[in-house]
């Protein structure tokens, strides 16, 4: 709490700021998740494409940021400012770090494709073998989750 000219105690406006920040944060947190979870079918570039929320995110530490210039000597800014960094590099972290899958070796350029057998779409099973010497191009879908 702070006094003004009338000496009439009001909240502090610098605590206010950081806790709007602490929520921006975390509604681009949680909003990133609400819209891969239940809108991805319609939206599925969202899921690899989170800049909205990152946009959320910045504003909230840019807020909480404001909220410490405003009142330096507050140790509850300061807290919050440390929460919205932490919560958004967790937030990186989950999105860039987590899902890096190592390489993995596969066959050298030009080498024959492996031997394998498909069903087609009338039931009937097809063998790469049997299409050798013919062309084919090869289209493997990762599916849609």
């Amino acid at each position: 709490m702070t006094a003004d000219s009338t000496g009439v105690k009001r909240p502090n406006t610098g605590l206010r700021l950081a806790f709007v920040g602490l929520l921006l944060v975390i509604a681009g947190i949680v909003g990133y998740f609400f819209v891969v979870f239940h809108l991805a079918a319609w939206l599925p570039s969202v899921r690899n494409d989170a800049l909205p929320n990152w946009i959320l995110v910045a504003a909230g530490v840019a807020l909480t940021s404001a909220a410490v210039r405003r009142a330096p000597r507050a140790l509850a800014t300061k807290v919050l400012l440390a929460v919205d960094l932490t919560l958004a590099g967790l937030f990186a972290a989950m999105l860039y770090v987590l899902p890096a899958v190592p390489a993995a070796t596969g066959p050298a350029v030009g080498a024959p494709a492996p031997d394998f057998a498909l069903v087609d779409q009338n039931g009937k099973i097809v063998r790469l073998g049997d299409l050798r010497g013919a062309p084919v191009l090869l289209v493997f879908y990762r599916g849609h989750w």
